[in-house]
């Protein structure tokens, strides 16, 4: 189980790896290769102790933009490549992550399912949909 998102491994591999196996995914499915922004901003708010609070506070931001006001991928990338460039840092020096374990309705376990590739950007939707509501309900 995942220290951060909590969430199983399946066949063996970790949601780490899950993601990755998601991402291989999207070269045989347009529909999901659209959706690779959501994909990855989906599991890097799930593992946010990796990351430092002002790169996941403008992640959430771009999340919500991304699901409720269609703000575009390439558009998104643009506005983070003008506050990321060069030198800026994103991630936390290793000493100073300190996952936390949340337990989620939906992880990427919920997504990836070996074998399963039909269906998943339905459950990428789903998916992105509960961290949004997670994120609404923290910040109540």
């Amino acid at each position: 189980m995942c220290a951060e998102c909590g969430a199983p491994q399946i066949e063996g591999f970790n949601c780490w790896e899950q993601l990755g196996a998601l991402i291989a995914w999207e070269y045989n499915d347009p529909a999901l290769h659209a959706q690779h922004f959501l994909v990855v901003a989906s599991y890097n708010l799930q593992h946010p102790a990796q990351f430092n609070e002002v790169v996941i506070a403008e992640l959430r931001i771009a999340f919500n933009d991304y699901l409720d006001h269609g703000v575009s991928a390439a558009t998104l990338r643009q506005r983070a490549a003008k506050h990321y460039a060069g030198a800026t840092r994103v991630l936390r020096p290793e000493a100073e992550r300190q996952p936390q374990l949340h337990h989620w309705a939906m992880t990427i376990a919920d997504v990836y399912l070996p074998e399963q590739p039909e269906g998943a950007v339905e459950r990428l939707f789903r998916w992105a949909r509960v961290i949004q509501a997670y994120q609404v309900g923290a910040q109540a």
